[in-house]
């Protein structure tokens, strides 16, 4: 299934909204490391679109814990990548939860 459309409303987020991402995904929360940041740059009910740095693990489809500003950190899908040059990503993910 592709993701082309878009499958929900969103919403600004605040200024300097940032996004914490550990490409692991633990039960105990507590657990939660992250291991790089992005910034928001919008958000919706089921999940948010993020600018970050490219990393080589980062695919299409993986599973991994994502903090979004204050909010407890959440299993979510990167569904799309997107290469915006010079190192950097857009990437869209869904929570699972």
């Amino acid at each position: 299934m592709e993701y082309t459309d878009r499958q929900g409303i969103r919403f600004p987020p605040a200024d300097g909204a940032v996004a914490w991402i550990d490409p692991s995904v633990y039960e105990d929360r507590a657990q939660f490391k992250p291991a790089f940041a992005a910034l928001v740059v919008n958000e919706a009910l089921a999940g948010c679109g993020l600018i970050t740095l490219k990393h080589d693990w980062l695919q299409e489809g993986m599973i991994c814990m994502v903090q979004v500003e204050r909010l407890a950190p959440l299993p979510a899908e990167i569904r799309w990548i997107k290469d915006l040059g010079e190192g950097v990503a857009k990437i869209g993910v869904v929570f699972l939860e």
